[in-house]
């Protein structure tokens, strides 16, 4: 008899497993405290579970006190220290506590990087020697987890995975522990108080919004025109734009900026006759999109809903746990074949939800590109399960239903369609155009036009056409136009960017074609936080400046934001430089590259960095926290104040002065200083007549003056600020008589 112990990421999973496992085996199953047991035939089978990390990453201090002060860097440890998470200490101990009697583990970690990671570093930390089998379970319904437990593999498979996982976790502390101290501490010497919160993708996500704010203000908009024809042929008009030839006066994209050369041309044309001069049909099919990984259904929930990824993989994920969808942190858009043979069942599941009849005449022999053994890694995308959604609210059934429909599709035709491409020639000049008849709609049937892509163009109705054909000029028209700055970010478009990094490179970079295959900045799973992050205004209870806010669904980069940007080094910023450490994160999950040699290339970046933060110059802060990241002048309300530095060598010290360089005090016409105090400049004003008071110093120390000539109070100093306390009256002492004898 032997014991085996099944670990699985989350108590939920744990839950799912036990299900399943007492039925297949036909088992009475004993819930405890920390696990749930049961017998495998003659073996004992015990299912337990952490709550997905149960460690994390030990603080510098643990390497020794010396490393406790901020001042303290670079930090680099040579064995690497985990700490347990107090809040699950006592799950740790009785998972340790099972360990210690298993004679065979199953991995039943999510299956991910992170969740191959959480797993093993448990088995690591508690020395665990004997054999381990993986479990990939995509969903929790009774025909996936059936499929995983049949399919059982060797842990020491996804070895290469766990490194790079830890490859990922020890370059973000690396990153954010050293630099974040690094240029936070030399920048406090140029009279910042924010904290440079650098992240390995944070950072150059950030970089992203602030380089498309810079093209947008730095955009000139450049008004231009273009000459339409209308013609007609059998009683049906359509349109064809004027082909610019190289005589025509052109800007360097080849636009028309001068309207009176086309007047010309509209002249020239008025009577004369239109022929076809080439005209070519083409049949053509399109596919049904692929289904959802998890950053492709954030970018069109928040599209079509306005939902934000963070949202987004929450609605997902608590209906992943109630049965209803596969493993919603994919990062994948296709579905094993073996899995083909479950689409009846999950249309029944998903016509309990979805009213839409066409949905019957699904074709379930129909393979569509979707399905696809060679494109699968650890997951699939993700897709209905054979379980009934039931109480699902608002936001989920939108969800429910997108992802739904894109499984759906598959087992429908694609769409049919014939374009038509053609060139008429009027008095010597050319005009060109198209058209695209729909011959069968195909999958698009029972596809909402709000879910397909605002960009596609709605197919123009165009006559028989053929070379040699006469057709009746109806008219020209001169449009004018005028170029638009790229469109800000917004959430999705934001989490499509992180996807396809690739095209922030040069096309002429060699690496573009090669960071196309790696799988962008973050994960699916980290994508939404990083953005939530860029966002906050709160960090520990404590307000801090964020980098980016919103203005409806745009994301637009504060000050600070814009700042940070400037000063920190490109290799942290830049796409190419992040993007190739995901590049190398891929090569360690490939075993191309080992662990160690990844991290010594994070480390020759960290120290170019530090040498950085310690020698640039750091220009005048922006903008310090307060309740909205300002801290407005209470003079001029235009401008804000900012601290900086004396230049004074010997007697150097913080002071704080409005950022508007007009601005003066009402009273005297002088600049306005104000004392630098724990929390921020002190601002105080005379309780008299409210104006700014100012501290001098006097002959018996700093005293606060009011500068209003009308006034003149003034007010002693108490702990840096002015202290408005009543002064006390000092009464002579009454003479005593004794009345004693």
């Amino acid at each position: 008899m032997k014991t085996t112990v099944l670990i699985a990421e989350k108590p939920d999973m744990a839950k799912a497993f036990s299900i399943y496992l007492k039925k297949r085996y036909s088992s009475d199953l004993i819930k405890k405290q920390h696990h749930y047991e049961m017998m495998a035939g003659n073996d004992t089978l015990i299912i337990t579970w952490a709550y997905g990390h149960l460690f994390e990453l030990a603080n510098p201090a643990a390497y020794g006190e010396e490393y406790e002060p901020w001042s303290s860097y670079p930090v680099y440890p040579s064995r690497w220290k985990l700490s347990v998470d107090k809040g699950k200490m006592a799950q740790f101990k009785a998972i340790k506590s099972l360990l210690a009697t298993a004679d065979e583990v199953i991995h039943g970690g999510d299956p991910d990087r992170e969740g191959q990671l959480l797993i093993d570093e448990i088995l690591t930390y508690c020395s665990y020697r004997g054999p381990v089998k993986r479990l990939l379970a995509n969903a929790k319904d009774e025909m996936s987890l059936k499929r995983a437990f049949d399919n059982l593999r060797d842990n020491a498979d996804f070895a290469n995975l766990s490194d790079s996982a830890l490859g990922r976790e020890r370059a973000d502390w690396l990153v954010g522990m050293n630099l974040t101290r690094a240029y936070t501490v030399n920048s406090r010497k140029a009279g910042y108080q924010e904290t440079f919160k650098i992240g390995r993708v944070k950072t150059p996500t950030l970089a992203l919004v602030v380089e498309r704010e810079k093209e947008i203000k730095n955009f000139k908009s450049v008004k231009h025109y273009a000459l339409q024809g209308t013609f007609e042929k059998n009683k049906i008009q359509f349109t064809a734009n004027y082909v610019i030839p190289d005589t025509l006066s052109t800007d360097t994209a080849g636009r028309v900026l001068d309207a009176s050369l086309l007047k010309a041309v509209q002249t020239k044309l008025s009577g004369q006759p239109v022929s076809v001069t080439n005209c070519t049909v083409k049949d053509g099919t399109t596919e049904p999109p692929l289904p959802y990984s998890l950053d492709t259904l954030q970018i069109t929930a928040n599209r079509i809903y306005g939902y934000s990824p963070k949202d987004v993989l929450a609605h997902v994920q608590s209906m992943y746990e109630k049965s209803f969808l596969s493993y919603p942190r994919s990062d994948c858009n296709y579905i094993p074949t073996s899995q083909l043979s479950d689409a009846p069942a999950i249309f029944t599941s998903i016509q309990s939800v979805l009213s839409i009849p066409a949905l019957q005449n699904a074709d379930f022999s129909r393979k569509s590109r979707a399905f696809n053994d060679k494109k699968i890694t650890a997951h699939h995308a993700i897709i209905p399960t054979a379980v009934a959604p039931s109480g699902l609210s608002e936001e989920e059934k939108n969800i429910y239903t997108l992802i739904a429909l894109q499984y759906a599709i598959q087992f429908f035709p694609p769409q049919q369609w014939k374009k038509t491409e053609f060139t008429l020639s009027v008095a010597g000049e050319t005009f060109r155009g198209s058209g695209t008849t729909i011959v069968d709609a195909g999958y698009k049937a029972i596809l909402g036009k709000s879910i397909e892509e605002e960009s596609e163009d709605t197919p123009a109705l165009l006559p028989e056409l053929s070379t040699g054909d006469a057709v009746t000029p109806m008219g020209y028209t001169i449009k004018d136009s005028v170029t638009k700055p790229p469109k800000r970010f917004t959430e999705g478009t934001l989490v499509k960017a992180m996807s396809n990094i690739y095209q922030y490179v040069p096309k002429d970079n060699p690496l573009r074609a090669k960071l196309k295959e790696v799988k962008g900045l973050g994960t699916p799973a980290t994508r939404d936080t990083i953005i939530a992050d860029l966002l906050t205004n709160s960090a520990k209870g404590h307000t801090v400046s964020p980098f980016l806010t919103k203005k409806g669904k745009e994301l637009i980069p504060t000050e600070w934001g814009t700042q940070f940007i400037s000063i920190i080094d490109p290799s942290l910023s830049s796409p190419l430089s992040t993007a190739s450490m995901e590049m190398a994160l891929a090569d360690v999950e490939q075993g191309k590259l080992s662990l160690d040699e990844y991290l010594s290339s994070v480390i020759a970046m960290i120290e170019a960095n530090i040498k950085n933060a310690e020698s640039i110059h750091y220009p005048d802060p922006v903008m310090s926290h307060g309740t909205e990241g300002h801290i407005e002048c209470p003079i001029c309300k235009d401008g804000y104040l900012v601290r900086k530095r004396s230049k004074s060598k010997e007697n150097s010290f913080f002071f704080w002065v409005c950022s508007n360089g007009e601005c003066k005090s009402p009273h005297t016409g002088k600049t306005v200083f104000y004392r630098d105090g724990k929390k921020g400049p002190v601002v105080a004003k005379c309780p008299a007549c409210q104006s700014i008071l100012e501290a001098k110093k006097g002959q018996y120390g700093v005293f606060w003056s009011c500068p209003n000539q009308d006034c003149r109070k003034t007010y002693p100093d108490k702990n840096g600020a002015p202290d408005f306390s009543p002064k006390k009256k000092h009464l002579r002492k009454k003479e005593v008589t004794n009345d004693r004898c």
